[in-house]
């Protein structure tokens, strides 16, 4: 399984060095991992499993900023200093598992292994994955949202799946399997859409045969066409 964010720009062999002899933390469903408002001391890398990033508005709705898997780092804002709030809740969307550092313990590490760059780096990546989700919540017109999130969601946490069968013989279409519950509400809130936008692309999405889903995934069937759809193209 290919790692993400921080964890992607590593070697194996750095990643291993990382990593080695740090006791591992499960995790469960429904887990908090990281709180909102609490004074954090220290990061977590995914080894395994999935888990969303949300902040909570000043009306107490709370609101998706990203999903997290393996090879992600969370909670690396403790670096900038002692007694810098969390920004975000981190929620556990599986089984899986952390290793975790203090923060002096992960920048000595980083500092040894060399890959203060690396993740630096990776920071920037993600505030250029912020920039992107809310240019299009606020620039592309409602029925290309749901297809941008989407195709963002299948770059970030995808899995290959097989080729699926189709209705014209020796045409393959190339498929990504999202094993993440997606609410309509959460997406919603994701994608910038109301609700009932959501039901309704989601509905004329497996009409066209681009997507299907259920209660813990969501399987894009034809990843080509959904990105086509995300760009305007909708011939």
């Amino acid at each position: 399984m290919p790692r993400h964010g921080f964890g992607g720009l590593l070697t194996d062999l750095q990643w291993a060095r990382l990593t080695v002899s740090i006791p591992r933390t499960p995790f469960t469903p429904g887990q908090t991992l990281l709180r909102q408002g609490e004074t954090g001391s220290g990061v977590h890398l995914i080894l395994s499993g999935r888990a969303r990033v949300e902040t909570t508005r000043t009306d107490g709705t709370s609101v998706p900023l990203a999903f997290r898997s393996y090879g992600d780092v969370l909670g690396e804002s403790v670096l900038a200093g002692e007694g810098r709030a969390r920004n975000a809740t981190v929620t556990a969307m599986c089984e899986g598992s952390t290793a975790y550092l203090t923060a002096p313990r992960f920048q000595s590490r980083l500092t040894e292994l060399n890959l203060v760059a690396a993740l630096w780096r990776s920071v920037f990546e993600r505030q250029d994955e912020s920039d992107q989700i809310r240019i299009q919540q606020a620039v592309l017109p409602a029925e290309r949202r749901l297809p941008a999130a989407l195709v963002h969601l299948a770059a970030m946490l995808g899995e290959p799946i097989p080729a699926m069968l189709t209705d014209r013989p020796g045409v393959q279409k190339e498929g990504r399997l999202l094993r993440i519950p997606l609410p309509q509400q959460e997406i919603a809130a994701f994608a910038g859409l109301s609700r009932t936008s959501v039901h309704n692309a989601y509905t004329q999405l497996k009409e066209r045969g681009l997507i299907r889903t259920g209660r813990q995934y969501v399987a894009i069937l034809d990843l080509v066409g959904l990105e086509a759809l995300a760009g305007g193209d909708d011939a």
